[in-house]
């Protein structure tokens, strides 16, 4: 039930109008799942994002029983997405899912010493807590003055709630070295970037794909996985522009192509079909409403072309 000038969530939390369960009789149901990506964060309005404008364009199509429900959410992981599916999606009574995941499940894999790297992300992601790594913060008076002064975020911020980062994440760092054009420093000295993602394959990223789409074809629902696009013209943006990230991608999205054949199951190789333009990015990772448009088109065309909609009854 959040609401903001253009963007909502209904009461189940999802960025999408109401849905009722149980489903309509005759609705043919298609359930989103990723990250900000699928979120789609870079447009206001929620009747604008990727899931809604695909069922707009299913719908203009003659698919008018067609419902795409838009289940991403900023900085998901395929961790936390196979967890929503099974406790949360599943309710939803899904015909398809359409999975696309990526730019987050590399971020998990820039941690060190090697050990950190685990199937719950703990070594990439702090648990959300309340906690105090000063002992200056006991102080109500001087904690007050630090944040006034922008030295530390409230307790309360999203920062340090959601996106806190064990000692072990290297993410943020690489990112700000590439920025300062200091890289590589500190840990990178001894482990560089590219050292890590040799390291740290993408198993965990293999394996939760995996298991949505196992649960998914056990449940009788139809699995889509599509490879991520990205637009390297955004020079300044370390996470589409280095090197070590575009080598990352391509690893990604082979995996999800080499999962697609072993289970026999469906795979949209979006990335080779969408542009790298700039112009229809906003950081090179998230598309602004003219990518949207020919995202939600490019896959209503994939989904289609295959017959993975049923026609209207």
């Amino acid at each position: 039930n959040y609401v903001r000038e253009n963007n909502k969530h209904n009461s189940l939390a999802y960025r999408s109008d109401e849905i009722e369960i149980p489903k309509p009789e005759g609705q043919f149901r298609i359930v989103c799942m990723g990250g900000s990506t699928t979120y789609t964060t870079e447009v206001e309005d929620y009747h604008l994002s990727y899931p809604n404008l695909l069922e707009t364009e299913l719908k203009s199509r003659g698919y008018d029983h067609v419902r795409v429900i838009n289940a991403g959410v900023g900085s998901w992981t395929s961790y936390e997405s196979l967890i929503n599916f099974e406790l949360r999606i599943l309710d939803l009574e899904p015909d398809m899912i359409i999975v696309y995941h990526a730019v987050n499940d590399i971020l998990t894999r820039l941690v060190w010493p090697p050990e950190a790297y685990k199937g719950d992300n703990s070594g990439a992601a702090a648990p959300v807590a309340m906690t105090m790594p000063s002992i200056l913060e006991y102080s109500t008076l001087l904690r007050y003055l630090m944040i006034r002064a922008d030295i530390i975020k409230p307790h309360s911020s999203m920062d340090r709630q959601l996106a806190a980062k064990p000692d072990s994440s290297w993410s943020l760092e690489f990112y700000d070295q590439k920025v300062k054009g200091t890289y590589p420093e500190a840990i990178f000295k001894t482990a560089s970037a590219q050292k890590m993602f040799e390291t740290n394959q993408p198993k965990y990223f293999k394996r939760n794909i995996e298991h949505i789409a196992l649960i998914a074809n056990h449940r009788g629902i139809k699995t889509v996985l599509a490879t991520f696009a990205y637009s390297p013209e955004f020079t300044n943006v370390p996470t589409v522009a280095s090197e070590e990230f575009k080598t990352a991608f391509t690893e990604m999205n082979e995996t999800l192509k080499s999962i697609a054949s072993e289970m026999a199951i469906n795979l949209f190789d979006f990335a080779r079909v969408f542009p790298v333009d700039k112009g229809l990015f906003t950081d090179g990772l998230h598309v602004n409403i003219e990518g949207v448009r020919l995202k939600a088109k490019l896959f209503a065309d994939y989904l289609i072309e295959n017959k993975l909609v049923p026609k209207t009854p």
